[in-house]
């Protein structure tokens, strides 16, 4: 069995957990003898720097981020389209929504990831450029689609014309279980901090966030919220923090490497992720790696990834929050429960159990 992958995750992102999904399975199923081939010329991708599939050229962003990108796109959708024409491979799995590939496929079946229905929900066109009906047309003619979630899953039934028995759930997995950190690694970091990661837009409740943690900020002036990721802070971020007089204790830490991100998880007394919606949520398989406790919304498909390794709390109401909050910084004892279950419950995440059931989906569609 051979199967193709395109280039569409891995052009304009260096990280991501799209492209970090892709890599980690490419990885996975090579290990497990299957071929693979990454149809991929360019990219800055730091997964693929050290990849046992495809290691690309980089590039430097000559002619300005944005149309160095696009050329790069359109250089790279070339040689996909070139692969897929060869027909040297028995599935093709795009890594995004763009449908180019359906002219060039001829019988060939293909199998389409789907992470989320953030776009769908929320109404958010900046998320991909892919409409619902070109997501529609995708989803009729896949062989097989995948949903990393049941959650993901039942939105796909709901607001797409699908059979349940065309999407098969596999759920997402990572790597910082057998993470070990180089003994030269340093990084400092405050003594006490909260640990935020990723993006703070839209559904992501960065704003509910930050007016919950006021009154314990307030009461541990010692206390940090660390926000990991995302990009700097907005201007209308730092507006709010100094409206709500929080501006010294919310400090923001980029990450270029697992390293840093790993250390950030171990040290920090809690990771709080208060996130109105998501597909599935991997940084919380990474918080259990790291011996984490994590603080959840109740909302979408927490509750089916952490069952009762996270402390939960109504995903719109910030005096939960802020009683979490409370909760978990003076409760030694639930910190350590929390791991121990974190460390357990992530046990059915791993990196070849996601390997061998997408696998299987290969199979059913051969």
């Amino acid at each position: 069995m051979k199967i193709l992958y395109d280039h569409q995750a891995f052009t304009g992102q260096r990280y991501g957990g799209v492209a970090r999904y892709f890599h980690d399975l490419m990885e996975s199923l090579s290990e497990m003898g299957v071929g693979i081939e990454l149809a991929l010329q360019f990219s800055n991708n730091e997964y693929l720097k050290s990849s046992s599939i495809r290691i690309p050229r980089q590039f430097k962003n000559i002619f300005g981020f944005m149309p160095t990108s696009m050329l790069v796109s359109r250089t790279n959708r070339l040689n996909s389209i070139y692969q897929l024409q060869r027909g040297r491979f028995d599935i093709f799995h795009p890594t995004f929504f763009h449908s180019y590939f359906l002219q060039h496929l001829g019988n060939k079946p293909f199998v389409i990831t789907y992470h989320d229905c953030i776009k769908e929900k929320f109404n958010l066109s900046h998320i991909d450029n892919a409409s619902k009906e070109q997501k529609q047309g995708l989803i009729t003619r896949a062989s097989k689609i995948i949903a990393v979630s049941e959650n993901t899953k039942k939105d796909l039934l709901t607001l797409y014309d699908v059979k349940a028995d065309k999407i098969d759930v596999v759920y997402h997995s990572t790597d910082f279980v057998n993470h070990q950190q180089p003994a030269h690694f340093h990084l400092k970091t405050p003594s006490n901090y909260l640990l935020y990661v990723g993006a703070r837009n839209d559904y992501k409740n960065f704003d509910g966030l930050l007016k919950s943690i006021k009154p314990v900020l307030k009461k541990h002036p010692d206390l940090v919220l660390l926000c990991a990721g995302g990009g700097n802070f907005a201007e209308n971020e730092i507006v709010m923090m100094k409206i709500l007089g929080i501006e010294n204790q919310v400090i923001h830490q980029h990450f270029y490497s697992d390293n840093t991100l790993f250390a950030l998880y171990q040290r920090a007394i809690a990771f709080i992720y208060p996130s109105l919606y998501e597909g599935f949520g991997i940084p919380i398989l990474e918080a259990f790696a790291c011996g984490c406790p994590v603080v959840l919304s109740n909302a979408s498909c927490f509750p089916e990834v952490a069952e009762d390794a996270a402390l939960y709390f109504e995903a719109t109401n910030k005096d939960d929050l802020s009683h979490k909050l409370e909760e978990i910084i003076a409760n030694s004892e639930l910190r350590k429960s929390l791991i121990d279950k974190g460390l357990v419950r992530q046990k059915a995440f791993s990196t070849e159990k996601k390997a061998i059931e997408t696998f299987k989906v290969y199979e059913s569609v051969l």
